[in-house]
């Protein structure tokens, strides 16, 4: 003990709990309660982020981890589309000028430049476009139209080596840009290699990494560029094409991409660089054949879409080199539902929730409860019907509906006690397909929806744990069967469909207690989605398009500004029960709903992002 603290100038604490922060990393306590001597180390690996709003292969990227740009790509023709990433999922941007498959991106999310590629009646492009973060504009064009070349370096001194140019399959040309115009310089030492990776400043690179030589085959190169000249460096460990890499001239990283002649089979394998040479180290999940799809450090990295071997992926994944073990935001399985149920009332949270009524062929009156990891039967309710809900586990209240016969609008409302359900005061007026708000027995909204005398409902009422009333606010768009967020003072209502034209839709709005504001559409407008969050913090999942063709698994949030994607269900469905309205930690419950020809009994748990210190225990073996 003596030699450690004269080595690390700290003394071995003795500790009845283990540290919560990241500067005990390297130091080593003991654990009084273990029994058992501890130290925090740095490990390196990928978690799992929200996916691209679209599938796609061949586009490119940069940026940094939480504030990334992903332009262009295929599926399966040429794409111009343009999203950002803000640590969190995805949002679309204006499309970019040209259909911009094989190209290169490098810079900012705020001061980016996009060179080359090719598309369906241009086979190479000299296209040079840079964005400020609101709009792309023109700029110089490449001295040699090329695609699936490597860059590196900021918006205003770029670098461009090798690709693929006509006539040649391949080539080794070098072009350095200052914002305005490309100069050709010194060849790579390697000759003609197609969609290499690199990585670094215009000065201080390392590239041509990897990449296929002139009959494709995956090589194992790397150079060093000093602003001058390349210089030949240490060879990679899994030779490959179509890879990525992120970084600079002394810490970079390389990942993904396709070790078999002119593409897969593909490969997860990351490696690191340290100035001199290359390390293996924890791969991706998704193995993938991916083309500069990158942005970040070698420490904080994210790669994103790429071909997974049988389509275009959306997937997208986070590296960390960190004192903290994160674990992505994800949908995972929860105890099944005693009944295969759509349309029913739910409310609760993510590990107190209830499930009331809904249509499960006919009509029932069936209740449920559900503890975080099993669900329990409890009595029935008085009235079978699909509904809304609102409360918590031991002080509910469910209304609203459709009963037969014939698809009855309805008006009753019953509150749960945590052991009974109880007949109270009638809504105002029927009603189907509402949004319903609270977190309180006594605290309940419901707008929107449909009624016999409202078929485009945008009508608010209110229960004060007594009585209902109809105030004066009324949603800006009229619309059912869409999610609701947030508490009866600060909530959110989002998507749905327009009753009568039945017209899916993705119209969101805010309320403040006394009036609703229309804010930034959703991403992918569809009906029958349920939500959970708060006002600011939200995610609405699953539903369908008119018709029900498509079935969703799609997520997506909401942060107050602007919604983005987040992580999917892992069952595609609609008409779901939720919990966890209001809840600040965001985390909720999606469970039973319709999955194409049946019902479903499906739960599903959101857990948000998580990290924790990497503790190890410190034995002799």
């Amino acid at each position: 003990m003596t030699e450690y603290k004269n080595i690390f100038g700290k003394p071995v604490k003795f500790l009845a709990t283990d540290p919560d922060n990241a500067e005990a990393e390297g130091q080593i306590w003991y654990n009084s309660t273990d029994g058992a001597f501890k130290d925090v180390i740095v490990s390196e690996a990928w978690s799992s982020g929200s996916p691209l709003i679209n599938a796609k292969q061949n586009n490119s990227g940069d940026g940094t981890q939480t504030a990334a740009l992903s332009v262009g790509g295929s599926f399966p023709s040429n794409m111009a589309d343009f999203e950002e990433y803000n640590g969190s999922g995805w949002s679309s941007q204006p499309n970019v000028p040209y259909d911009a498959q094989m190209a290169s991106t490098c810079g900012t999310q705020t001061a980016a430049v996009t060179f080359g590629g090719t598309n369906p009646t241009n086979p190479r492009e000299a296209t040079t476009i840079e964005y400020n973060g609101t709009s792309w504009t023109a700029g110089g064009s490449l001295n040699t139209a090329k695609s699936g070349s490597a860059g590196a370096g900021t918006q205003t001194a770029t670098l461009s080596c090798q690709g693929s140019s006509v006539p040649s399959a391949a080539t080794n040309i070098t072009e350095e840009y200052n914002g305005s115009a490309w100069t050709t310089v010194n060849n790579t030492v390697t000759t003609k290699r197609n969609n290499p990776a690199a990585f670094g400043t215009q000065t201080a690179a390392v590239g041509a990494i990897g990449g296929g030589d002139p009959s494709e085959n995956p090589t194992n190169t790397s150079e060093e560029y000093d602003g001058t000249s390349w210089t030949a460096s240490a060879t990679i460990n899994t030779s490959r094409l179509n890879l990525s890499g992120t970084g600079n001239n002394t810490a970079g990283l390389i990942h993904g991409g396709a070790t078999g002649v002119g593409g897969g089979p593909n490969t997860g394998a990351t490696e690191k660089w340290d100035g001199s040479s290359w390390t293996t180290t924890s791969s991706m999940a998704t193995a993938r054949n991916q083309k500069e799809q990158r942005a970040g450090s070698s420490s904080a990295a994210l790669a994103f879409s790429g071909y997974d071997g049988s389509s275009p992926s959306s997937v997208t994944e986070e590296f960390n080199r960190s004192a903290n073990v994160i674990t992505g935001a994800a949908f995972s399985s929860g105890g099944a539902v005693p009944l295969a149920n759509q349309d029913l009332a739910s409310f609760g949270t993510q590990t107190a929730a209830i499930g009331a009524g809904g249509y499960s062929i006919p009509y029932t009156n069936a209740s449920y409860s559900y503890n975080g990891s099993s669900w329990t039967n409890l009595p029935n309710i008085n009235t079978a019907r699909t509904g809304e809900g609102a409360g918590t586990q031991t002080a509910g209240v469910i209304f609203g509906g459709n009963a037969p016969p014939a698809d009855a609008f309805q008006n009753a409302t019953e509150e749960w006690n945590g052991s009974s359900w109880t007949s109270v005061n009638n809504m105002a007026s029927a009603v189907s397909g509402d949004f319903a708000i609270g977190v309180a027995q006594t605290a309940v909204i419901s707008v929107g929806g449909q009624s016999p005398a409202y078929p485009a409902r945008q009508n608010q009422q209110e229960y004060d744990g007594t009585n209902w009333t109809a105030v004066p606010a009324t949603l800006n768009n009229g619309r059912r069967n869409g999610s609701s967020h947030g508490i009866v003072t600060a909530a959110l209502v989002a998507f749905g469909e327009s009753p009568g034209s039945e017209n899916v839709q993705n119209y969101a709005e805010e309320y403040n207690g006394t009036s609703w504001t229309s804010v930034p559409t959703g991403i992918t407008a569809r009906k029958a989605l349920k939500g959970f969050g708060t006002q600011t913090n939200a995610v609405a999942s699953g539903g369908t398009n008119v018709g029900g063709s498509v079935i969703y698994t799609q997520s997506e949030r909401y942060d107050g500004t602007g919604w983005a994607t987040a992580p999917s269900l892992t069952t595609a469905r609609y008409n779901t029960g939720s919990a966890g309205v209001g809840s600040s930690t965001n985390s909720g419950l999606i469970f039973n709903g319709a999955a194409g020809p049946g019902y479903s009994t499906t739960t599903e748990e959101f857990t948000d992002v998580t990290t924790a210190l990497n503790i190890k225990t410190i034995t002799t073996s």
